[in-house]
């Protein structure tokens, strides 16, 4: 309602403006100017109608609001002062908008930290990137905004390690060897991304400054599956299929996946490619998994699927091969032959 009033106030002013100027320079000109005050009033009464029936968006007023209430909390952060709310009494969302509008005023290397954050805490990886970035440009040497940066680029990866990702962690470590939140996300991530090298050393890392107690225990467990994970790499991370496609048109998008005979659901491991030839031949790197190798006795197949639409998805692929028995060690690459059903 304030800002209905405020509106018309407005354009009753400038329209009372206009009026009078239009009126001296008619009289100067020698002409009747008796009833023109209808002129004005008449464009006010208009622009009023306009912008209440478009210019007045329904999230305007909430917007306003939140910028009154939030504005020396955002404004505060931005300075680098701790805010007189407690987090807890301002809701993520709302700040987020209010620190977006202050930051494009008074851009600080700390308010887009913030912003990040927040993001962050929103589940928005995209937004946390560009707000990290942002506040590295302003102030290049904080090891927190480079964990930030990391943080948004492996959740953009699906919680899984990434080589950018790595760069801003070993930038970190590099100048704080001890810096336990940095080797956590490097150990979870790089655990989740089948880097399990890398996993074992954050993990012992942490271990060495943290032996006792239920953390240790916590630590203890990770080593011991970034370990064994680590030993069964020589067996699972190079699985290869030859795939036969007789009378089927090259072009389309392959499906080659592994998973433990009889289950359903998410497979071990996949790999989508496009194909070019028939038969084409295709491996399961480390970094097709997506889950944990399992234990080397476990009964696995190997299957696939197909459709000759490029960039298809795999519930389009409705051209299968039988899934067929993984002899482990693999001496040479399964046989799958693709038909139509």
């Amino acid at each position: 309602m304030m800002l209905w009033v405020m509106a018309l106030v407005l354009l009753l002013v400038m329209a009372a403006v206009l009026w009078m100027m239009w009126r001296r320079e008619g009289r100067k000109a020698g002409k009747n100017m008796k009833g023109a005050l209808g002129i004005p009033l008449v464009m006010a009464v208009l622009a009023g109608a306009g912008y209440g029936l478009i210019g007045l968006n329904e999230h305007t007023a909430t917007w306003l609001e939140h910028q009154q209430e939030y504005g020396d909390v955002a404004r505060q952060i931005i300075a680098g002062q701790p805010p007189e709310k407690a987090a807890s009494e301002v809701p993520a969302g709302a700040l987020v908008r209010v620190l977006q509008s202050e930051l494009s005023q008074t851009p600080s290397a700390v308010g887009w930290y913030a912003l990040g954050a927040l993001y962050d805490q929103l589940g928005a990886p995209a937004q946390t990137e560009e707000a990290a970035r942002k506040a590295l440009q302003l102030n290049p040497d904080d090891a927190a905004m480079h964990l930030l940066l990391a943080r948004a680029l492996i959740e953009k990866n699906e919680a899984r390690l990434t080589d950018p990702a790595l760069e801003e962690i070993r930038w970190v470590l590099d100048r704080e060897p001890n810096h336990d939140g940095a080797w956590m996300l490097l150990a979870m991530s790089a655990d989740r991304a089948g880097r399990y090298a890398l996993s074992e050393q954050a993990w012992a890392s942490l271990l060495s400054r943290h032996s006792e107690g239920e953390t240790a225990e916590l630590l203890q467990r990770g080593l011991d599956r970034a370990r064994e994970q680590k030993q069964r790499e020589g067996v699972f991370a190079n699985l290869a299929a030859t795939v036969n496609g007789e009378g089927l048109p090259a072009g389309g998008t392959l499906f080659v996946f592994l998973r433990k005979a009889g289950s359903a659901g998410q497979p071990l491991a996949a790999q989508r490619k496009v194909v070019t030839h028939f038969p084409i031949t295709v491996s399961l790197t480390a970094a097709n998994w997506l889950q944990g190798y399992p234990d080397e006795q476990a009964d696995l197949v190997i299957g696939a699927r197909y459709t000759p639409a490029p960039g298809a998805s795999v519930d389009q692929a409705a051209i299968t091969a039988v899934p067929v028995s993984l002899q482990l060690p693999q001496a040479q690459p399964a046989t799958l032959n693709l038909s139509r059903q």
